[in-house]
């Protein structure tokens, strides 16, 4: 065998060990890219499994109540906003601001007659327009919560509270001084009225439907709304 022979013979096994080992690197870096992608495709639906297994648990709170009432004044700033401020992902609120109210119909319009007087109805009916209104519920419970705390002059008092969290006092005074206030109340007094066993006191809190336990929801609603997550969320911890 020549020399060039052989020099061309060694130079080709040494193209074709080159090719191979750059071959394989080329495989196993667009293996690894596969396995990784798999991998975070599998972690994905895994996730989804576990979302769909677990979902989030939401406790429905629905609150009976008057503008008046020092109860429910109490409760909503001692109890109800900051409960909602812990477990704003876990709670779903529900506000029926009409209480031990009554209501008559003439000639296609509403009269309300309140436990507090006039200034009570006017309240009602003021927060009604509010609840109807504000979509945004963390809003809305701080608005009605700055509002409860002096509803002796509604009117005034809604406007007062607007200005401080920049909301619309224009649409609630429409809505308060036209006919939809009037429905809206006629409307939370058929769901109070409806309530089984009938409203003895206000407030008066439903959770998930249930109205046990009224006296201890009263004293602590953060303890008693914990006590029905099967798993607890930081703010019960």
């Amino acid at each position: 065998m020549g020399l060039c022979s052989f020099r061309w013979k060694v130079l080709l096994i040494v193209i074709t060990i080159i090719l191979l080992w750059q071959s394989s690197k080329i495989l196993l870096s667009f293996t690894q890219d596969h396995v990784a992608e798999a991998e975070e495709f599998l972690e994905s639906k895994s996730m989804l499994i576990e979302q769909k297994a677990n979902p989030k648990e939401i406790i429905h709170i629905t609150v009976y109540y008057e503008t008046l009432c020092p109860d429910s004044r109490s409760f909503f700033v001692k109890h109800l906003l900051p409960t909602y401020m812990k477990l704003k992902e876990n709670v779903e609120v529900t506000l029926i601001p009409y209480g031990k109210a009554m209501t008559t119909q003439n000639d296609y319009t509403y009269e309300f007659k309140c436990q507090h007087g006039p200034i009570e109805c006017q309240g009602n009916m003021i927060h009604a327009c509010a609840i109807d209104l504000i979509k945004d519920q963390s809003l809305l419970l701080n608005y009605l919560s700055c509002m409860i705390k002096n509803n002796i002059e509604p009117v005034n008092i809604m406007e007062v509270c607007a200005q401080k969290m920049n909301v619309d006092f224009n649409v609630i005074l429409k809505c308060y001084s036209g006919a939809k206030g009037k429905e809206l109340l006629a409307r939370y007094g058929e769901r109070t009225s409806a309530l089984k066993p009938r409203i003895s006191f206000i407030p008066t809190i439903s959770l998930n439907n249930s109205v046990k336990d009224q006296a201890k929801i009263l004293r602590n609603l953060l303890q008693e709304v914990c006590l029905l997550f099967k798993i607890k969320p930081e703010g019960c911890l």
